[in-house]
């Protein structure tokens, strides 16, 4: 038989804990970064027009919880053939800040035609050898979006935020190390 103070105290006691946990917020630290591609629709660019790939890092900033990794993102423009045009790397893009990448319609030397097929890509940690360094890869989650700019009137004319995840997910040490 059991005692009803023994069951009270427990029940006190699991209470109390309970109490602690929701009290005590739960900071869990991703042990890998990933590197992760995305990329926009294909768009139209004509002369007088520029594309633009903005990126917002969505990290929270809180002086409550550790501050997160470094941001790395890679930003890019493909041609219709899937040939680069264009590329940039920035580093250490902080919780809550956004940064833009420009490309002008005379840019694309691949189109033959007056209007060139364009899409951006997203590559969050890419590789060091992408980077141009060996900079730090961190955990990130980045909104996207792209638009086209009429360069005599400075007026966006299309913007899209639809974005897709291009291939597999791959994981890496969060650790900061030398290029191999």
């Amino acid at each position: 038989m059991r005692h009803p103070c023994l069951s009270g105290m427990a029940l006190a006691g699991i209470f109390a804990c309970g109490q602690l946990a929701f009290a005590q917020p739960m900071i869990i630290a991703p042990t890998q970064a990933t590197q992760q591609t995305s990329t926009t629709g294909m768009v139209g660019l004509t002369a007088n027009q520029t594309a633009r790939l903005n990126v917002l890092n969505l990290n929270r900033v809180s002086t409550a919880m550790p501050a997160l990794a470094n941001c790395t993102v890679g930003l890019q423009f493909f041609d219709g053939k899937n040939n680069m045009v264009k590329g940039a790397v920035v580093s250490n893009l902080a919780p809550q800040t956004a940064t833009s990448f420009d490309l002008k319609r005379a840019d694309v030397t691949s189109a033959t035609s007056t209007r060139a097929e364009i899409r951006g890509v997203v590559v969050i940690n890419p590789t060091p050898a992408a980077a141009g360094t060996a900079a730090a890869t961190g955990f990130c989650t980045v909104m996207t979006t792209l638009e086209i700019i009429d360069d005599l009137t400075g007026g966006t004319v299309v913007l899209t935020s639809d974005t897709r995840v291009v291939g597999s997910l791959l994981a890496m040490p969060l650790t900061a190390g030398k290029a191999r």
